[in-house]
């Protein structure tokens, strides 16, 4: 499963049910479940933590983000961008969504832990 930035925004900083439900998540891939995120969500992750001044959260953010079992951070690709336009002009997705979605097709994943509405078309692109 593919995580995007709001899965570890919430299960870090959220005490609704969406945290909780992030939360969770992180347990069972710490107990096992296999999970990838991408070097560009964790720019995402970054920046968003910057804009809602919690700066002082950064670095132990990343670094937890880091040690997470189970978890792989994939780099970007030099053809994630040719791959991520063909998936906006194939599906009208946008530009955040179409290169998690490359990043996801070039490591074969086909399921998607995120809080954006997009990514129903994501858990469903399969080609």
């Amino acid at each position: 499963m593919y995580l995007n930035s709001n899965f570890f925004l919430f299960s870090m900083f959220d005490q609704t049910n969406k945290g909780e439900n992030a939360r969770r998540i992180a347990r069972k891939i710490i107990e096992g479940e296999k999970a990838i995120t991408s070097a560009s969500a964790l720019n995402e992750v970054m920046w968003i933590i910057l804009k809602n001044k919690r700066r002082e959260a950064l670095r132990s953010t990343v670094e937890s983000i880091y040690a997470m079992q189970n978890l792989s951070i994939k780099e970007v690709s030099e053809s994630t961008p040719l791959d991520a336009l063909a998936l906006m002009e194939q599906f009208d997705l946008k530009p955040r969504d179409a290169f998690y979605t490359a990043v996801m097709k070039s490591n074969g994943i086909f399921e998607i832990v995120s809080d954006d509405p997009d990514s129903e078309s994501q858990r469903s692109e399969r080609d």
